[in-house]
């Protein structure tokens, strides 16, 4: 079976042949449809960045050689053609195609305990999928010049609807449910924040600072560490790109090491939190090492490992040598001993299930819309254009960090694999990815003017 994911791997780098002729190929192997496809899709967008990237310097120089120039040229158009192709497809294609894997995966790996978990329901997977493609094309179309014109509303609108959460959420796992939904977008919220502070001087910078505040309380309440701390960097770091664009009028270096004061002090209170205070101290403790506890706290941390050392590269892993047991007169698969199994623990799930192929596949696919994404921001000639889609692809990234080193055996809290893990999680990072593709669409009537504050005049010395 390995022999002919290779082989079919293989076939669809090779020119020409490409997806037309790896796909029937794996088809008649006998390999499944859907594995299948994703592993031609990667092999045959692999060589793409290295002939479009790291290449390049070498083909120009052979471009007009009399042996090599035929290869040369050939390598070139085909990487310049599939960089365009990636460029304009990445952004949509991609989001829709991870929705659609997510979808699958959590009705494929999950249905199996439905039978002990009324949530295993396809049509909720069905559902979810429509309805974040719906929301991921409304947020594409979203006038985003709006939201910065009304910047200082949506930033109360969304900690008022934080707080009303906190209040009126359900209580799942210690955490307010839907409260950890809103956290998420408080990144971008953020990013608003700081437009809307813009031009003040020292006292919109001071603004800027003071609006972290009541969203680092509301993820503190909640309590939802891993949106807190999402929060806290990826705010510091938009409040210093904000004021090395000059967003706040305000010398450059006496603002940086205003704000990077304040960061060095922040980073200081959570590592005390963590490293000092008794109970996030023994959480750290078997974080390193979970075996200390294999039956408590380390539990969740040891089972994933142990699944994960039994899974292959394909396919189903093996025995995990582990007491059966039963629920209402029916035997639990073994890797649905492993808690949160269907949800956080999901791509352990499909490792051990599926292999480690499909899912370093899927982590691939998600890198490349994450790095496009990026490159976008980058290239994006809107300060405030960039300053939001660079919230959401941050926030996006960190999330994938928490997910696989969670997924790893590093347990600390509770963290989703981006447009995989989670019905309701999966429709919120659409919504995120539609308002970053927006910023990308309405770049051009996106406006970045800044009120000046008059500085005072600067005597030269001689």
């Amino acid at each position: 079976m390995l022999k002919n994911y290779l082989l079919v791997f293989f076939i669809s780098m090779v020119p020409i042949v490409e997806l037309r002729g790896a796909i029937p190929i794996g088809l008649g192997l006998g390999l499944p449809a859907l594995p299948t496809y994703f592993l031609c899709v990667l092999g045959n967008m692999l060589p793409v960045p290295f002939i479009y990237l790291f290449a390049r310097k070498f083909l120009i120089w052979g471009y007009h050689k009399p042996l090599i120039g035929p290869i040369c040229r050939f390598c070139i158009n085909k990487g310049e053609k599939g960089g365009r192709a990636l460029e304009a497809k990445a952004g949509r294609g991609l989001t829709l195609a991870l929705l659609l894997v997510g979808g699958w995966l959590r009705y494929a790996l999950t249905r199996a305990g439905a039978p002990w978990d009324e949530d295993l329901d396809p049509l909720r997977c069905a559902l979810s999928v429509v309805t974040g493609a719906a929301v991921l094309v409304g947020a594409y179309f979203l006038d985003v010049s709006r939201l910065l014109r009304w910047a200082k509303w949506v930033y109360i609108s969304a900690l008022i609807v934080g707080v009303l959460f906190l209040r009126f959420s359900p209580i799942v796992n210690n955490v307010s449910y839907f409260t950890r939904y809103v956290v998420l977008f408080y990144p971008a919220v953020y990013a608003l924040w700081l437009y809307a502070c813009r031009g003040k001087g020292w006292r919109g910078l001071l603004a800027a600072v003071a609006g972290g505040i009541p969203l680092t309380v509301v993820c503190m309440c909640a309590p939802f560490i891993q949106g807190m701390i999402q929060l806290m960097v990826i705010g510091c770091f938009l409040l210093l790109l904000a004021i090395q664009m000059d967003w706040f009028t305000v010398p450059r270096r006496q603002g940086l090491a205003a704000v990077g004061g304040l960061a060095a002090v922040m980073a200081g209170a959570v590592l005390w939190m963590l490293l000092v205070v008794g109970y996030n101290a023994a959480r750290i403790q078997i974080l390193l090492h979970p075996e200390i506890d294999p039956q408590g706290a380390g539990y969740q941390a040891v089972m994933a490992r142990r699944i994960l050392g039994a899974s292959r590269l394909m396919g189903k892993g093996g025995d995990l040598s582990i007491q059966p047991q039963t629920v209402w007169g029916r035997e639990l698969l073994p890797e649905m001993m492993l808690p949160e199994w269907n949800h956080d623990f999901l791509p352990t799930t499909m490792v051990y299930k599926l292999g480690w192929l499909p899912y370093l596949l899927l982590l691939a696919v998600l890198a490349v819309l994450l790095l496009w994404m990026l490159r976008r921001c980058a290239c994006q000639q809107s300060q405030s254009g960039k300053l939001l889609a660079l919230a959401v692809v941050l926030t996006l990234a960190v999330q994938s960090a928490f997910a696989a080193a969670l997924n790893l055996g590093f347990v600390l809290f509770s963290a989703q694999l981006p447009l995989v893990t989670g019905n309701l999680h999966s429709m919120v990072d659409c919504a995120l990815i539609g308002l970053a593709l927006s910023a990308f669409r309405s770049e051009s009537i996106l406006r970045d003017a800044v009120v000046p504050v008059p500085r005072p005049p600067q005597t030269q010395t001689a």
